[in-house]
């Protein structure tokens, strides 16, 4: 009787689900704070506050042009660590559909991509870049996490960035001269 008793459990453990089912990708989703342009966001090790927005068709960095079919979002970030050394292994924008626009890889980015170490209690403020479809780039929101792959269950900052009227992107999408990105700098 103990046997069929010890096997009647067991089985019932084993069936078990937890709430939602075997939707991990929504229990362990990262801890999101989220806030407006001027204001620090803490991403767990870090703190980020969005301090501008711009865009262009082309997009110099280090003496080579990149050009777009959509249009190029530079977010200029202002970064300090809290309590560790850290890097933003991830970067990404948000349309209002939830759709996912990672930093650009068609260049190595001296600010995202896990390329710098931000040091405890000293602001960095520097450039990301995004390539994005020109339909979506009125109304985004700026995602900013250390780590690279797997972002369950830490902290992610995500920033509103400003509304754009659709002139300002058309203006972006048309202009001749390329707009350089702007090396990260220590800031006080």
């Amino acid at each position: 009787m103990l046997l069929i008793a010890a096997l009647a459990v067991g089985g019932v453990v084993a069936n078990w689900r937890p709430i939602d089912g075997d939707r991990a990708d929504r229990r362990e989703r990262p801890y999101i704070e989220a806030g407006q342009v001027g204001e620090p966001v803490s991403a767990r090790s870090f703190e980020a506050e969005l301090v501008s927005v711009r865009g262009a068709r082309l997009l110099g960095v280090r003496s080579k042009g990149y050009e777009t079919g959509g249009v190029w979002i530079l977010v200029r970030v202002r970064v300090t660590a809290t309590t560790e050394d850290t890097t933003i292994g991830y970067a990404a924008l948000i349309d209002d559909r939830d759709r996912e626009f990672l930093v650009s890889n068609r260049f190595t980015q001296l600010f995202a991509d896990g390329a710098r170490t931000f040091q405890p209690g000293i602001p960095v403020e520097g450039e990301i870049a995004f390539e994005v479809p020109r339909d979506v780039a009125t109304s985004l929101r700026l995602r900013l996490a250390a780590p690279l792959l797997d972002q369950r269950m830490d902290g992610m900052a995500e920033i509103t960035l400003p509304k754009v009227d659709t002139a300002t992107v058309d203006k972006w999408a048309t202009q001749q001269d390329p707009v350089i990105m702007e090396r990260p700098e220590v800031v006080s």
